[in-house]
């Protein structure tokens, strides 16, 4: 469908339209998709130590560790093919910049939450 779309279209512009259009990134800027990532960091550090599931963990934790690499790639393989080099690099070094970029949080106190929840720990403690 892909190849089909870009023989009939004939521009990037109109692929990118016809194969992401249901994806809202590709369809605005990358500095506004920076700042809804760091606004939605925020807001989640207001609920983060109260929102404790050990399998939403377990399974958020398998989807971000197969998943990174193969969609920083391909987004930037994406964007470079856009003409976008600057978002392309940022997308590519994503997954390497994200751990400098969020907002750090205290890692004993979620340790202990998870540790209550699964038994490990007195609920008292």
């Amino acid at each position: 469908m892909v190849v089909a779309s870009l023989s009939r279209m004939g521009s990037i512009t109109n692929l990118r339209l016809a194969t992401f259009g249901t994806d809202p990134f590709f369809l605005f800027p990358w500095y506004w998709v920076l700042g809804v990532v760091a606004i939605l960091g925020v807001l989640w550090c207001l609920i983060r130590y109260l929102f404790v599931n050990v399998a939403f963990a377990t399974i958020a934790c398998y989807i971000v560790v197969w998943l990174k690499w193969p969609a920083a790639i391909g987004s930037a393989v994406y964007l470079f093919f856009d003409h976008r080099p600057l978002p392309a690099i940022i997308a590519l070094l994503w997954p390497l910049l994200a751990g400098f970029v969020g907002i750090p949080g205290k890692v004993g106190v979620i340790e202990l939450a998870f540790a209550k929840k699964i038994g490990f720990a007195s609920p008292d403690a």
